[in-house]
């Protein structure tokens, strides 16, 4: 199995911080846990060769646990101020060797941790801890290895297996919880019960397995003394049992990592290690002399401003800008720009130092200048907040790359040029900045090559300046009622949680997977559906396939739902208020491989909506004083470009004719007369339609719709014999795309399909199934970005109070000044139902209100000429 490997980031550098001398530069910066620290994941990564790395640290908010033991750690020293100051530092050294990082709110690294163990499993990955923290022994089985630090030193690792566990604690992985259950934590503060020390719950769990049978079995304890500790104390027991309990249920995302895992060694790591003095690191990773030298020259030869400067075409007079982008991509920030010209470097901005010297260099620009960028939406949504005018820019390499693979996970400058061959460089310098001005000018002629020029020019480049000014805009938040709603979501799974343990009969951790599977397969009888290499899944997908055979299951999924809300958009959302009582997300151009934008910090294109509570999370958002919401949303966007694609004359004429089209595919291939299709047969029937997009297959379309399999089948089978274009057109992209290794949308966006010819049947069908979906949704993507762009020109001459502040897939949101919004809906759908020239009818619905939960329909045709 592949080996993903998972470093618990604060117990590594508490033990380096303990273990080495107090080191420090000679500047006075602290030193001795970075040290220790990244010498210890050096030696761990090479001895191990893993497939994955991704470090995980303690957020600094309180957790989940806290809420439910309020003297949970209390006892914990305050953290020493030269160990708080090597944090950042590590983290910062962490990003410039490529290593993820997470840190999740409300939960403990020990549950992301267990959290990424599970999941790694799913995906075959066998996972090595490395830790301090005898809690994660819990974690250990079949798929899990946990790395202990020894007691003394850093150099020492014991690998422990279940039985080098049990060995040691005395009990197995899994029992853990129920050892500290009666015996407390004292690292934790969690005191145990009274009167039961280690041996004793040592002897107690080795003879009854767990607290729940032991608590079961009291009355035939012949010991006194424990039979009296016990009683009355049942539920404290339990209580610090579920404390000790790791969750495994953590939301977040499966990292993406390119894999195998590789350290990123630049001239960034170099200047880096060269400030923290640094120089056993440097020799371990083979970076030479205090310029940072990257490997051996024969090899990787260091960049130079020359030697880049004469890669391209120096007789032009191309003043080249680049941006150099601060912290994480989910956080851009425009720092520095450089104009690159025939040779000489001049700072052109900086959005901190805004100096007179720089006013000058931006206004000696030719007025038309080219410029050429890498990350220009950062940039221009700085010029935004400032209220600064930026000259416009002919080129960005992030972008352009992103076009030509957007597959990819990496667009970083360093990573382009790499992949090019290119010697790395310093960012931040003439170096970088004639960097991109080669970039630029290579991706040129592949995108002229790829007949993608268009779409590069006209849609993704003018598109980054219309989203750095939503971003900057940003959409206003009515705090109290956010508070409000978070108080409500606690109520809400408060009693959710006790109905759960009603039904169960037994309080429980929710989020244990172990504890779950325990109640659900052991105690109430449920058919286990899966397993994972560390028991019987619950995961999403099990648990919709068991609710129909117990009410718990239901219940347990509105939990995971209400935690979800309150932990991403209650929680999650307050922080993030910026002064001006705004939130201020940030779109992605180059994430979603089909060409659609993404959102994130926070993602609102995301909320839940099923749920009611989910629902109302969109009430907080509200427009500006005096304005209102108006949204326009596509209807069935992505039918309508499958029925244009597929040239299917039977669903064209459907559209045409301005049918409910899912009232007439449920009269079609289940053969109800049109006006007796309820509501059940036109959900079926919307789900085939919506599944058809997806290359949904039988299994699929059972679990959506509730039928069998065998019926599932059936309907798709009718509606091919009833639509036979649409299967032909789909046999068709699944075929071009394995004779091009691509597929293309309308404007001819691209999608390379690198596992459409792969022997492996699960990653081939994945890919073909791609290849059908990103034809119809990329250029229902490429539809509302056209039609975002001249909206916003159309709007652009009359100088409008009213501003676009949100895309969300399907539909347009703007925060509109009243006066403007009959001209601004007319506007939306002229350009919005001809974006693009399609065979079917572009339908757009329109929505106005007060907040964005309660917009209501508002049919266009009744506003004021």
């Amino acid at each position: 199995m592949p080996t993903q490997l998972l470093i618990d980031g604060h117990s590594l550098l508490f033990r380096a911080y303990h273990a080495l001398p107090p080191l420090t530069t000679s500047k006075g910066i602290p030193t001795g846990a970075i040290h220790g620290f990244t010498t210890m994941l050096l030696k761990v990564a090479e001895q191990e060769l893993p497939h994955r790395l991704v470090v995980v640290f303690d957020a600094p908010e309180a957790t989940f646990r806290h809420t439910q033991y309020a003297a949970y750690k209390a006892q914990r020293a305050e953290t020493p101020d030269d160990f708080r100051q090597q944090v950042p530092y590590l983290r910062d050294l962490l990003d410039r060797l490529g290593v993820p990082v997470l840190a999740v709110g409300g939960f403990e690294a020990d549950d992301t941790l267990g959290t990424l163990a599970v999941m790694g499993a799913e995906r075959g990955f066998h996972s090595l801890i490395v830790t301090g923290d005898r809690d994660l022994l819990q974690l250990v089985g079949d798929s899990v290895t946990v790395l202990l630090t020894a007691r003394t030193g850093i150099s020492d690792l014991d690998r422990m297996d279940r039985d080098q566990v049990k060995k040691k604690m005395g009990v197995w992985p899994e029992q853990i919880p129920d050892l500290k259950g009666l015996m407390g934590d004292g690292s934790d503060n969690i005191p145990g019960v009274a009167g039961i020390g280690q041996k004793s719950a040592v002897a107690l769990i080795d003879q009854y397995a767990s607290i729940e049978n032991l608590l079961q079995h009291l009355g035939d304890l012949s010991n006194t003394r424990w039979k009296n500790a016990l009683l009355g104390h049942e539920a404290e027991a339990r209580q610090y049992r579920d404390l000790a309990t790791i969750v495994t249920t953590v939301p977040i995302e499966w990292p993406a990592i390119k894999e195998p895992f590789q350290w990123t060694v630049d001239s960034r790591l170099a200047d880096l290690l060269n400030e923290l003095e640094l120089t056993a690191v440097k020799r371990r990773l083979k970076i030479d002399g205090a310029g940072g030298k990257i490997g051996g020259s024969d090899r990787n030869p260091p960049a130079s401003e020359e030697k880049l400067g004469t890669s391209f075409d120096r007789r032009s007079p191309l003043p080249v800008v680049t941006v150099v982008e601060s912290g994480a991509f989910t956080t851009e920030k425009a720092s520095c720009l450089g104009v690159y010209r025939e040779g000489e470097t001049v700072w052109l901005y900086n959005p901190h130092t805004h100096t007179a010297m720089q006013q000058a260099a931006r206004d000696a620009l030719p007025s038309q200048a080219p410029l050429a960028g890498w990350g220009i939406k950062a940039l221009y949504r700085e010029a935004w907040s400032l209220n600064r005018e930026m000259p416009s820019f002919k080129s960005d390499v992030k972008l352009a790359a992103y076009l030509l693979d957007s597959e990819r996970r990496d667009y970083s400058l360093e990573k382009l040029l790499e992949d090019r061959g290119m010697a790395p460089f310093r960012p931040g310098t003439g170096e970088s900045a004639a960097a991109v001005a080669w970039l630029a000018q290579v991706q040129h002629g592949e995108l002229t090559e790829k007949h993608m020029q268009t779409l590069y020019q006209e849609v993704e480049l003018p598109l980054a300046r219309l989203l750095a000014r939503m971003e900057a805009v940003g959409v206003a938040v009515d705090r109290g009622r956010l508070e409000a709603l978070g108080r409500e979501v606690d109520e809400s799974m408060h009693a959710t949680e006790q109905e759960i343990f009603r039904l169960a009969g037994d309080r429980f951790n929710i989020n244990s997977q172990r504890q779950l599977g325990e109640i659900l397969f052991d105690r109430l009888g449920l058919p286990p559906m899966k397993r994972t290499k560390t028991g019987h899944s619950t995961d999403a997908e099990t648990l919709e396939a068991l609710k129909p055979l117990h009410p718990i299951v239901s219940e347990i999924l509105l939990y995971r739902q209400l935690m979800k809300i309150h932990g991403t958009y209650v929680e999650g959302l307050l922080p993030l208020i910026q002064a001006d009582g705004r939130i201020h997300t940030t779109f992605h151009q180059t994430v979603a491989a089909t060409g659609r934008l993404s959102s994130s910090d926070p993602n609102l294109q995301n909320i839940p909506i099923r749920l009611a509570l989910g629902r109302r999370v969109r009430s907080v958002f509200v427009p500006s004083p005096g304005h209102v919401f108006l949204a326009a949303d596509y209807s069935q966007i992505e039918l309508r470009v499958l029925a244009h694609l597929a040239q299917d004359e039977n669903l064209i004429q459907a559209f045409c004719d301005g049918e409910d089209i899912h009232r007439r595919t449920a009269s079609e291939i289940f053969n109800i007369p049109i006006d007796q299709v309820d509501s059940t047969w036109r959900s079926r029937a919307k789900a085939v339609n919506f599944g058809i997009i997806y290359g949904i297959s039988d299994f699929g379309l059972a679990r959506d719709t509730g039928v069998g399999r065998a019926e599932a089948r059936e309907y798709i089978d009718r509606y091919y014999a009833r639509y036979p274009a649409l299967k032909e057109y789909f046999e068709g992209v699944v075929a071009d795309a394995r004779r091009q290794g691509f597929v293309s949308t309308i404007l001819g966006r691209r999608r390379p399909l690198p596992d459409i010819e792969s022997k492996n049947r699960v990653r081939r069908q994945y890919a073909e199934r791609m290849a059908m979906n990103t034809a119809i949704q990329g250029s229902a993507a490429d539809l509302i970005k056209v039609a975002m762009l001249r909206i916003d020109e159309a709007m652009a001459d009359q100088e409008p109070k009213s501003q676009m502040i949100l895309q969300v897939h399907d539909e347009l949101i703007w925060d509109a000044e009243p006066s403007e919004v009959d001209r601004l809906a007319r506007l939306a759908r002229q350009h919005m139902v001809s974006a693009i020239e399609l065979r079917v009818p572009l339908v757009v619905d329109f929505k106005r209100g007060q907040n964005w939960e309660n917009v209501t329909s508002w049919d266009v045709e009744d506003a004021h000429a």
